[in-house]
Order: C-alpha cells, then sequence, then structure tokens
C-alpha cells in the first residue's frame, strides 16, 4: 500500500479537493485506488506524517515548511487540475513504486 499525504494551510478542504483529483488522476493511469491509502493534513501535521508517507503532495507554497527527510514530494501550483497533478505525480510515484 503506498501512503499519500496531502498537505494544505488547514487540512481541511484543499487537501481533500486534491486526495478527490489525485484519486481520478491514479485510476485514468491504471492504478487500483484500493492500493492507496490517502491522509489529509495541515503543514504542521504534514511535517509529522510525511515521516511515515512515501509520498507528499502540496503547493509550492509549503515547500519551506516541510522538512527535508528524504520523503518524495510533489508541488503542484493548482490543485484543482487534474492535468498538472497528472503531470507531477505520475513520473514521481513510478519511482516510488519501482
Amino acid at each position: 500500500m503506498i501512503k499519500i499525504v496531502c498537505v494544505c494551510g488547514a487540512g481541511v478542504g484543499t487537501s481533500l479537493l486534491a486526495v478527490m483529483g489525485i484519486k481520478n488522476v491514479l485510476i485514468k493511469n491504471g492504478y487500483k485506488e484500493r492500493d492507496f491509502q490517502f491522509d489529509q493534513a495541515d503543514v504542521q501535521t504534514g511535517k509529522a506524517a510525511a515521516k511515515f508517507a512515501d509520498l507528499v503532495v502540496t503547493t509550492p507554497a509549503f515547500e519551506d515548511s516541510l522538512e527535508k527527510d528524504g520523503t518524495p514530494a510533489v508541488f503542484v501550483k493548482n490543485l484543482f487540475s487534474e492535468d498538472e497533478i497528472e503531470k507531477k505525480l505520475i513520473p514521481v510515484l513510478k519511482k516510488v513504486i519501482a
């Protein structure tokens, strides 16, 4: 199971919409939703959650706030754009899975 943490300012609205977009992108690319676990977090919680995740998805605004602990991160400017999510997430995900 691949654990993906979506981080936004409050850990509620934007991260939920990001999870929905990520799920759509994964399905579109032939992945099974059941192979993934999604967590939503605010920036502070995201710092800790990233240590136990396989991948973090957030916006560039929070790049400096997240600790650099080696967990791969994807920085998406528009978390509502499935095209951008796909373009940035899938190449990193393939490396995580490999």
